[in-house]
């Protein structure tokens, strides 16, 4: 009783999922939207501003992993 009620549910949601998957795939979905928005936002930026940003990032890695190290 319990693995049919199991069994149902599973199909159940496997059919709702496979339903609303298809969107995720298509040419205009949110994750190409996010991308070209800061893809657009980044070429926006002066070099200077980038160099930081990349330096900042650099130096969080290299910190957080020595961390790690210890």
């Amino acid at each position: 009783m319990i693995r049919t009620a199991f069994a149902t549910l599973l199909a159940i949601l496997l059919l709702a999922g496979s339903a609303t998957a298809a969107p995720l795939f298509a040419e205009q979905s949110y994750a190409n939207g996010f991308k070209e928005h800061w893809k657009g936002a980044f070429a926006k930026q002066s070099t200077i501003v980038m160099g930081v940003l990349l330096a900042g990032a650099a130096g969080i890695f290299i910190i957080t992993r020595g961390k790690k190290m210890k």
